[in-house]
């Protein structure tokens, strides 16, 4: 399994850009300096080969207070950053995901784990029975 850390928690890319009447996207600064600190972060900790098997993330967002983020385009944002940093090939290759918000007061940051993807153990997709809402 590889583990790699970000220090700052993945800004949303969706609804960011802005295409001018020439074709050119701009990208917001606050976008292109996460990005740019983050890919920075990754190459320092991986200098493989991009990984090219069937893959299983966890990811653990640690975010510093309650506000109301989007998971779904703060993952967006970490999988294109992987492809970026050479880390895999295509993000296509990810068969299994598994995201888990914790809120650590004044902390941020991304744990991601990838593994290659086992057929054989993999998550089953009916799952242990889901609680009605309103029972304990």
């Amino acid at each position: 399994m590889i583990e790699l850390r970000l220090s700052r928690v993945p800004v949303p890319k969706s609804n960011r850009y802005v295409r001018r009447r020439n074709g050119a996207v701009f990208i917001p600064p606050r976008v292109r300096n996460w990005e740019a600190r983050a890919l920075w972060e990754l190459k320092n900790q991986w200098k493989g080969e991009p990984l090219k098997c069937k893959l299983s993330v966890d990811i653990t967002l640690i975010l510093p207070n309650r506000r109301k983020r989007d998971i779904d385009n703060m993952l967006k944002s970490l999988w294109d950053l992987l492809e970026k940093a050479g880390i895999l090939e295509n993000d296509n290759l990810i068969y299994e995901v598994r995201t888990v918000k914790e809120i650590v007061k004044g902390q941020e940051g991304v744990i991601i784990r990838i593994a290659e993807f086992d057929e054989k153990h993999r998550r089953s997709p009916q799952g242990p029975p889901l609680r009605q809402f309103g029972q304990g």
